[in-house]
């Protein structure tokens, strides 16, 4: 595996000791490791790069569209695989601004340990074999597994644990256990997570619609109407639960999935049980070698489709003509434009619409003001949290108080849940996730070792209050992550064992991928901002732009950037084939 030196991305310097990499003294930098597979490095000018794809891929250009894709995310190369194929399209292009494709689709290695800096769990399997199969994925090389037997460990500050099982009768008998009458409430809840799940996927998440008229046979939800609960699909999450469980504790261990979509259990609506529906249901996998197989795969796949990604090109502009149509891109380093029909952004939208502008410098800046327009309004939208991640090489093994998934929550749930704004207000024992790959797949860490990725979610930018940045706020997370894993782990002298460390914060995460206030989850999901109140995947006022990713429909996480990459593509064709 190779890579480069990114210096947009961040890393926390440590001090070394006779014991190896001891973090003392904590820095964080803008710039990490980041690898990529050599198997399809991209090198050489944009003319060069330009050349490769599949044989024979200049065939069906002397007619169709060219299409321009801003960003090599997960929905960006998926909507590049879809779009290939089209009859319609002459080329397609993506530009991408950093040195490995996938936005937050990555795996890192340091050392022999690696870590998935992004997503760290696939849910919704389905989604995948959907799109594997349309662009054509080879998966022959990929070997997904079933994180078992539980899909994760929900642990309290007194050690206090349950696991989500995926065993629904063990599960049952667990909640039993702990309070009379749980287990029926569990199958209850159960049946209604299933059933939003089961409503929900294919006639609103799947579904694109500017009008809720258009969503997909409504009128065939009449039926199933009688079972539907308005409060079970809109009421506040946590009371929501009260129905099924006294337990704060039990309606902690499945409710902490909120944390994937920027809320929290006492803000996010009660439809979110949808996320429990999948993974009891589906189950909770891992792809051995990393989410870096899933982003290698995909990228081939894409490129033998005669796509032609340009890695190490950020785009300054989005050019648009003073009939407010697009008309291609310019380049930040060169300046050089690229013309296209069509410009799909894969940007988070605040960062998309910045890059508005006039084609011609001696006409009227139409687009340059609606871009600021649009910025400004798209920035007064609720923001989803940010995360300091801490990746750290442990040089022993860690016993089975943990697992491959475990979720670390406090015993002031209302306060943890109230990201902290500073230091001060971060929680003895905070909220937060840790992943350990190598409980599953031991290529993640040397023999004798372990790979330990923890998220700790903290205010965004946008509400942070210490002027300083995140320094304080990462000294004392570490603090309070290292306490709290030592007393589960009984490894009192735990920090000694942590011989190397990457930390990524919000500025990091908005300076790499250009998320808005550095929101590592996007916009927000609240009821305001879900579905049919989400931004829309084509802008109404610029023909010819559209947008793929988290911040559009229907919203954050590689399944659904995937969905959104499909809907894009079925939108892009729709307009294609109404146009004369």
């Amino acid at each position: 595996m190779r890579g480069i030196l990114c210096p947009n991305r961040a890393t926390c310097s440590v001090k070394k000791n006779r014991s190896g990499f001891l973090p003392r003294q904590l820095r964080v930098d803008r710039g990490l490791w980041i690898p990529f597979s050599t198997q399809y490095e991209r090198s050489g000018t944009i003319d060069e790069q330009m050349t490769r794809g599949k044989e024979g891929a200049q065939s069906n250009m002397e007619k169709g569209k060219r299409i321009c894709i801003v960003g090599a995310g997960a929905a960006g190369l998926a909507l590049a695989g879809r779009l290939a194929s089209k009859d319609c399209v002459e080329r397609v292009v993506v530009l991408e601004k950093n040195s490995c494709v996938g936005g937050r689709l990555q795996s890192e290695e340091m050392d022999g340990f690696r870590f998935d800096t992004g997503p760290s769990l696939l849910l919704f399997p389905r989604v995948y074999k959907e799109t594997f199969e349309a662009l054509d994925v080879d998966t022959s090389a990929l070997d997904l597994r079933l994180v078992s037997p539980a899909a994760y460990r929900v642990i309290f500050p007194d050690v206090d644990t349950i696991d989500l099982l995926g065993d629904e009768d063990a599960m049952v008998e667990a909640m039993e256990q702990r309070e009379k009458g749980a287990g029926d409430g569990y199958r209850r809840f159960l049946r209604i997570a299933r059933n939003n799940l089961e409503l929900g996927m294919p006639y609103f998440i799947e579904q694109d619609f500017t009008h809720l008229s258009d969503a997909k046979g409504l009128l065939d939800l009449l039926p199933k109407a009688t079972s539907l609960n308005p409060w079970h699909l809109l009421g506040p999450y946590d009371l929501v639960l009260r129905e099924f469980f006294k337990d704060a504790r039990l309606r902690a261990a499945v409710t902490f999935q909120t944390l994937y979509v920027g809320l929290t259990p006492y803000n996010a609506p009660g439809v979110f049980s949808l996320l429990v529906g999948t993974e009891m249901n589906d189950g909770v996998y891992y792809p051995m070698g990393g989410f870096q197989t899933i982003r290698d795969a995909i990228e081939k796949a894409v490129v033998d489709s005669g796509v032609e990604i340009c890695t190490d090109h950020e785009v300054a502009r989005i050019l648009v003509r003073d009939d407010m149509s697009v008309c291609g891109v310019e380049l930040a380093d060169s300046g050089r434009r690229i013309e296209a029909d069509i410009v799909v952004c894969n940007r988070d939208l605040p960062a998309a619409y910045s890059l508005l502008d006039d084609a011609q410098a001696d006409v009227s800046s139409n687009a340059k003001r609606y871009g600021e327009r649009k910025t400004a309004q798209l920035s007064s939208l609720e923001y989803s949290s940010g995360i300091i991640a801490f990746n750290w090489c442990i040089d022993r093994k860690l016993d089975d108080s943990l697992l491959h998934h475990n979720i670390f929550l406090s015993d002031q749930p209302r306060k943890a849940w109230k990201l902290a704004k500073s230091a001060d207000e971060l929680q003895e024992f905070p909220n937060f996730y840790c992943h350990m790959p190598s409980k599953t797949d031991p290529s993640a860490a040397p023999a004798g070792c372990e790979s330990v990725m923890v998220l700790l979610p903290v205010a965004n930018m946008q509400k942070l209050r210490d002027t300083n940045g995140y320094d304080a706020l990462i000294r004392k997370g570490r603090e309070a992550v290292v306490r709290y894993m030592a007393k589960v782990t009984g490894i009192s002298d735990f920090e000694q064992h942590i011989v190397g460390e990457r930390v990524i914060d919000p500025i990091a995460w908005e300076q790499l991928y250009g998320l808005k206030f550095g929101s590592a989850f996007g916009l927000a999901h609240g009821l305001d901002q879900l579905s049919l109140f989400r931004p829309a995947n084509k802008d109404p006022t610029v023909s010819g732009l559209y947008f793929t990713g988290a911040s559009t429909r229907p919203g954050n996480g590689v399944p659904l950037c995937f969905i959104s990459a499909k809907l894009c593509a079925e939108r892009i064709m729709h307009d294609l084939h109404a146009s004369p």
